[in-house]
């Protein structure tokens, strides 16, 4: 069997032939018979192919589906894993420095209460000096641009692209 590749070359091969042999006249009704037989022999295999394409993107989607699951499932297990860690060390810092204690040794292992480096909390963003402000690049709205575009705005530096193809499995 063919590569879809190759049939589609086949196909646009067949039908340079059969336009040229249109247009020197030189077609009989026996020849058309036989290049209409050639084609529909070329679009069966083709329509073969595909299907077999589409089968096989069906198991991958499967698995992709099944892959999601899984890292759902998984997610919502380390969640729950980290917020009983956070749970566990937020309860031992907070008894530490309720009962006041700065270092423990606990075991094979030292607690210690230490004192975080300083750090800023924004109380109102509008009030601070744009010394301290980084510029950033302003965002295009996609959606909004291809509405007015679609209804007739000229915009310099967009067009509309209306000749784009996608694949649809039904």
């Amino acid at each position: 069997m063919s590569k879809l590749y190759e049939l589609g070359e086949q196909y646009r091969r067949f039908n340079d032939f059969v336009d040229t042999a249109w247009d020197d006249e030189d077609l009989t009704e026996d020849d058309l018979q036989m290049y209409i037989e050639t084609l529909e022999s070329i679009e069966d295999e083709v329509s073969v192919k595909v299907e077999n394409i589409v089968k096989f993107m069906k198991n991958i989607e499967g698995d992709i589906e099944a892959f999601k699951n899984e890292e759902k499932r998984l997610e919502k297990k380390r969640k729950y894993l980290q917020n009983k860690f956070d749970g566990l060390k937020n309860y031992m810092q907070t008894t530490l420095e309720v009962s006041n204690i700065d270092k423990v040794n606990a075991g094979t292992f030292k607690v210690k209460l230490q004192t975080n480096p300083p750090s800023i909390n924004i109380i109102d963003p509008k009030k601070i000096p744009d010394k301290y402000k980084t510029a950033q690049d302003p965002k295009i709205d996609s959606k909004a641009l291809l509405k007015d575009v679609k209804n007739g705005v000229e915009v310099d530096g967009a067009v509309l692209v209306t000749d784009k193809k996608h694949i649809r499995i039904s």
